[in-house]
């Protein structure tokens, strides 16, 4: 897969001062929110940290691994978000800090009051579709890979914060305005299309995702789908962007291009069979699709899966013959 995309902070370090070369912070305060970047120069464990409002931590720099209430640890790396309530302890631990090499983060806490005035706002101009609740903030653990335009949000963010302008809470309000309303995206695409068949019966948007996941094979129009959905195709069009942040032709491409990648890991069809058993009618348009995707195209991907796959054979092997005393 490409590789994730990174927070730049150039700007920041070039204007912040290093007051403590263990566990420095640098806090930027907003009307809409208090933007804090850490950076932690040792190893260390167990740090706690907490926000009296909902927080996105995203890492720039280095590893940590996340102790959250309520879910299994984990590690979490550059490119990487989760969004916490607030009020809830996170334990951190910095298994690879140091002076050289310093872990860094970013944590963002949003004022509860502005989220929920947008969100007021949303449901007023554009309501979900089959939704009693409609748009609600609810900053429940959330761990995910930014996308392009959280992080492109996030970097300028960065930017203004340290850039010294004077309109800088004007500039940041419109950011934090579109970042939340994506990170509420972001969720509703993680509760509705992980599980669509448990909402189909409830949610005409659900009904169609699992349609098309039931028939990936076919050559699916947005038309289909809408006529699935009991929609005009331009009502469906513009509701299934307004909810998930992105268009049903992408989501058809990215769910066929992920149903292409099991395939090339776990059979031996050739490229040509994937593309249509994916429902795709030309193999150098899925090649296309599937490099802008993934960054590889369909046989260096596989070539890499195979590589792979072998390597930790290799490795596999090597580990059982130790334990039976073969060296």
């Amino acid at each position: 897969m490409k590789a994730k995309q990174t927070l730049d902070i150039s700007r920041h370090l070039a204007v912040r001062k290093l007051d403590d070369m263990v566990e420095n912070r640098t806090v930027y305060p907003l009307k809409m929110a208090e933007l804090n970047i850490y950076e932690t120069h040792a190893v260390a464990e167990k740090v706690q940290l907490s926000f009296s409002s909902p927080v996105l931590a995203s890492m720039i720099r280095g590893k940590k691994i996340m102790h959250l209430e309520n879910t299994p640890a984990f590690d979490f790396y550059p490119g990487e978000s989760v969004m916490v309530p607030g009020h809830s302890a996170m334990h951190i631990d910095f298994p690879e800090a140091t002076l050289q090499n310093p872990t860094q983060c970013l944590a963002l806490a949003l004022s509860e009051e502005k989220t929920h005035q947008l969100t007021d706002q949303l449901n007023d101009r554009f309501p979900l579709i089959d939704s009693t609740e409609g748009w609600k903030f609810t900053p429940d653990n959330l761990y995910f890979t930014n996308e392009e335009a959280i992080n492109q949000l996030l970097n300028r963010l960065i930017f203004v914060c340290s850039e010294g302008n004077s309109a800088r809470d004007y500039f940041a309000e419109l950011i934090l305005q579109e970042l939340t309303i994506r990170l509420m995206q972001t969720k509703a695409r993680r509760i509705m299309l992980n599980d669509p068949a448990v909402f189909a019966n409830q949610n005409r948007l659900a009904y169609a995702v699992q349609y098309l996941r039931d028939h990936l094979h076919e050559s699916i129009s947005v038309a289909t789908l809408a006529e699935k959905a009991c929609m005009s195709e331009p009502n469906f069009y513009r509701c299934f962007r307004q909810q998930f942040g992105f268009s049903p032709v992408e989501f058809i491409n990215r769910e066929r291009i992920q149903w292409g990648t099991q395939l090339l890991i776990h059979t031996d069809r050739t490229i040509t069979e994937i593309a249509t058993d994916c429902g795709f009618n030309h193999v150098n348009y899925f090649t296309k699709l599937f490099r802008r995707q993934t960054g590889a195209t369909p046989t260096e991907f596989r070539e890499r899966q195979k590589t792979r796959t072998n390597t930790q054979s290799a490795l596999w092997a090597t580990s059982e013959s130790w334990r039976n005393g073969a060296f």
